[in-house]
């Protein structure tokens, strides 16, 4: 989608990513229903796969250009990247065939180019071929969609703003032997003026990625429950690697010491597991956290 505005001298290019890492995978979807305005997505935005070695698999994503009356065509151009998530849950994307775990190589897609015409679908044929040599765990792709910066047309002598879109379908291949092991390694907690930030580090020792579920609950000195999270599917921890990524609860904690429990299941055939530390809100200077880091089973 283009977006000309007269707002700024120099001209300023954006990229908007939008990478899926929740809802239906493994499944094909038809581009979301109901939208409006202008822009263009890809659907499936996640696509999971097992496969074993030496077998091969073609998949279709969907490129929805939903615009506004009068847009023109767009001219668009497909690439690999590998992509990964940091400890902070911020994604990554690298060169094709550059991570450990890529499966950038496994990829074939078709066509690289094309122009995609406003209220059309357009598709994406992607074949998978593992090798036959492929080790056991999940390996990882992303098919980026953006536009040519050839088609952005700038008029001279005004002040504009050229967004150009840049979206990801991104692939899990999963092979063979998969393993879940995920763990609770620490739990921090600390006090602002109106909201309590948690900082669980999630580990997953396995060789394929876990989604946890997760809640959290606030108790006072006297027991009594005095704010909480309501349970919600976290991002993915990817195989071999950690996730701290903040939950923040919003609520203005009085001075006093508090209870914080912070209960995951990581949905790998494991029991939950519960982690526990105090907070303690002071009165003026900083607010303090003892952390103890503490996680332990879950009571049955």
């Amino acid at each position: 989608m283009l977006a000309l505005t007269n707002t700024i001298d120099r001209i300023a290019l954006c990229f908007c990513l939008f990478v899926a890492f929740s809802g239906s995978a493994g499944a094909q979807t038809s581009p979301q229903a109901g939208q409006t305005g202008s822009g263009i997505s890809l659907a499936p935005a996640r696509i999971e796969m097992e496969m074993r070695p030496g077998t091969e698999a073609t998949v279709v994503v969907d490129l929805d250009y939903h615009a506004a009356e009068n847009s023109q065509p767009v001219r668009i151009v497909a690439s690999l990247n590998d992509w990964t998530l940091n400890r902070n849950g911020e994604v990554e994307f690298q060169k094709a065939n550059t991570l450990p775990n890529s499966a950038s190589g496994w990829l074939i897609y078709s066509p690289a180019e094309t122009t995609v015409t406003p209220g059309n679908v357009h598709s994406i044929r992607v074949t998978i071929s593992v090798p036959k040599d492929a080790t056991p765990g999940d390996h990882l792709s992303a098919l980026i969609v953006e536009q040519r910066p050839d088609t952005i047309k700038l008029i001279q002598n005004r002040r504009q703003m050229v967004v150009r879109y840049r979206m990801a379908a991104v692939f899990y291949i999963k092979v063979g032997q998969l393993t879940r092991r995920g763990s609770l390694e620490n739990l921090h907690a600390e006090a602002s003026a109106d909201s309590v930030r948690l900082i669980p580090t999630l580990k997953n020792q396995g060789n394929s990625a876990i989604r946890p579920v997760a809640s959290a609950q606030i108790t006072n000195a006297a027991g009594q429950i005095v704010a909480e999270a309501a349970e919600n599917e976290s991002l993915p921890v990817l195989a071999g690697s950690e996730l701290a990524k903040p939950l923040t609860i919003e609520k203005a904690l009085a001075p006093g010491v508090y209870n914080i429990k912070y209960r995951v299941d990581f949905q790998d055939g494991s029991r939950p597991t519960e982690g526990v530390t105090d907070l303690v809100v002071g009165n003026a200077a900083a607010n303090a956290s003892s952390a103890r880091g503490d996680a332990k089973p879950a009571k049955p």
